[in-house]
């Protein structure tokens, strides 16, 4: 037996980067999408986690700092 989780538990991660001029949203099959600003690149994110929650699916949204850093977006 693997200590390795099966993909099927691991969940779903989405990631706002900063990509060249502007901002896109990276998933599990690549970048998807380019926004021209941040905000939304994370309403894109969000609204993508949103649609797989809804079919049960573990998510977590990170977004790139300033600093290169991977932060967890808190939706309010």
């Amino acid at each position: 037996m693997s200590a390795r989780p099966d993909d099927t538990d691991a969940g779903l991660t989405l990631a706002v980067l900063r990509h060249r001029d502007g901002w896109r949203v990276f998933g599990p099959n690549g970048g998807w999408r380019r926004f021209q600003y941040r905000v939304d690149a994370e309403e894109a994110a969000l609204r993508l986690a949103g649609q797989a929650r809804r079919n049960r699916a573990e998510v977590t949204v990170l977004v790139q700092d300033r600093w290169g850093q991977l932060r967890p977006l808190e939706a309010a």
